[in-house]
C-alpha cells in the first residue's frame, strides 16, 4: 500500500507515528508525510494553509492536499487532527480518507463549540471511508453513524516506544506529585493548584511539580505566591515528562475532555498511576483513580487516603505490554486494505502519459 499520513502540524507526526510507520514499512509499504509545519525526524510535503485553527487562509490547503495525494499516488490516506481531517475530506481526493480521530472535540454539549463540532462532523462522515477511534465516548457516537467495517477501535490509543518508558521505582521521602501539559482553558491547571491547596489544608507535606507551557503560566504562578504555596507548587516551564513521573509517586491530570490522555498513559508504563476527573477520554485509562469533574477536593482526599494507607508507596500491577504502538501499528495496517480498491491502479506517471 501507499499510505499518505497527515496531521495539522509536523509535530503531530513526530510525536505519535513515527513508529508506526516505520512498522508498517518493515511490510513493504511506502508511507508518505504531510503537515502544515516541517517534521524534526522525518521528511513531510509541507501543505500552505493547514496548521491547528482554522482561518481565511486554509482555502490554499484544499488544491495542495489534491496534489500531494496524486503526486504520491496513495492509495490511501490516514489523517489525525480537527483541522487537518476537515480539510482532507473536503479536499476530494482520489484515495479515501481514514480518520484517526484523537478526540472529537466535544464534551457532552457543554458549550457552543460543543453544539457545533458535531454537526460538522456529521456532514463530514460521507466523506469518511473509516474511522480509528481511542476512547468509548468517541466509539459509541460513531457506532451510531457507521457500520462495523468502517470502524476500528484502539483502546491504548497509538501506543508508546515502551523504551523510552522504562518502569521505575518510586521516589523515597515525602508525596510527590506533577501535572503535566500545556496551561489551558481545557486542561484547565487551576484545578491542580486547587487540589494542591486542599492537600495544604489538610497539613500534607508535599510537592507538586507543574510542566509545561500556554497562555495561563504567568497566572498560575502568581497564583502559587497569592495561595501561599511557594515552595510547594513549581510551574517552571517544559521539561522533561518522563524524567518528572520518575521522581513522581502519581499524575494529577485535570482536562475538561481528552482523545485519550497520552501523558497518563506515559505515567503507567513508567509505573505510577494518575488522578484525574471523570470525563471523556480520561475515564479509560486503565487504573486511573477518577473523581466527579471538577471536584478539586474529592480529588485530594483520593489522592490523601492512598498515600496514608501506603498505596501510593506500593507498585502497580499492570501488563505495560498492552501500551506498546505494535497493537496500533499491526491493528492500523490489517484494518486498512479494507478501502484500497482491489482492481489494477494506474500509477500518476502511466495516467500522464496516456493523457499525451
Amino acid at each position: 500500500m501507499r499510505i499518505g499520513l497527515l496531521a495539522s502540524t509536523g509535530g503531530m507526526l513526530d510525536s505519535f507515528f513515527i513508529e508506526i510507520a516505520e512498522s508498517w514499512r518493515s511490510y513493504g509499504h511506502k508511507v508518505s508525510f504531510a503537515a502544515g509545519t516541517s517534521m524534526v525526524s522525518s521528511q513531510a510535503t509541507l501543505i500552505p494553509g493547514l496548521s491547528r485553527r482554522p482561518d481565511l487562509g486554509m482555502v490554499r490547503a484544499l488544491a495542495a492536499l489534491r496534489r500531494w495525494s496524486e503526486g504520491e499516488d496513495l492509495d490511501v490516506i490516514v489523517t489525525n487532527s480537527a483541522t487537518a481531517s476537515a480539510l482532507v475530506r473536503l479536499a476530494g481526493t482520489r484515495a479515501p480518507v481514514v480518520y484517526f480521530c484523537h478526540g472529537l472535540h466535544w464534551n457532552e454539549a457543554r458549550s457552543f463549540g460543543d453544539r457545533v463540532w458535531p454537526i460538522i462532523e456529521r456532514m463530514l462522515l460521507p466523506r469518511t471511508a473509516g474511522i480509528i477511534s481511542i476512547n468509548s465516548d468517541d466509539q459509541t457516537w460513531f457506532a451510531n453513524r457507521l457500520n462495523d467495517g468502517r470502524r476500528l477501535h484502539l483502546s491504548a490509543g497509538v501506543g508508546l516506544d515502551l523504551l523510552r518508558y522504562p518502569v521505575q521505582d518510586l521516589p523515597s521521602g515525602p508525596l510527590r506529585l506533577c501535572w503535566i501539559g500545556e496551561f489551558s482553558t481545557r486542561k484547565r491547571p487551576h484545578l491542580a493548584l486547587d487540589t494542591a491547596s486542599e492537600l495544604h489544608r489538610r497539613g500534607f507535606e508535599f510537592h507538586l511539580e507543574m510542566l509545561g507551557e500556554g497562555d495561563f503560566r504567568t497566572q498560575i504562578r502568581a497564583e502559587i505566591s497569592d495561595r501561599g504555596l511557594s515552595g510547594i507548587v513549581s510551574a517552571d516551564g517544559p521539561g522533561d515528562a518522563a524524567a518528572a513521573l520518575a521522581r513522581s509517586h502519581a499524575l494529577v491530570h485535570t482536562a475538561q475532555w481528552e482523545g485519550l490522555p497520552r501523558v497518563m498513559l506515559e505515567s503507567l508504563a513508567i509505573g505510577r498511576g494518575s488522578y484525574a476527573f471523570d470525563v471523556k477520554g480520561v475515564r479509560d485509562v486503565p487504573l486511573a483513580q477518577l473523581s466527579a469533574d471538577g471536584e478539586a477536593a474529592e480529588l485530594a482526599a483520593r489522592i490523601a487516603a492512598d498515600w496514608e494507607s501506603g498505596r501510593l508507596r506500593q507498585p502497580l500491577a499492570f501488563d505495560r505490554n498492552l501500551l506498546d504502538y505494535s497493537h496500533a501499528a499491526d491493528g492500523i495496517r490489517n484494518f486498512l486494505p479494507t478501502f484500497v480498491d482491489s482492481a489494477p491502479r494506474t500509477s500518476t506517471a502511466q495516467r500522464n502519459r496516456h493523457v499525451e
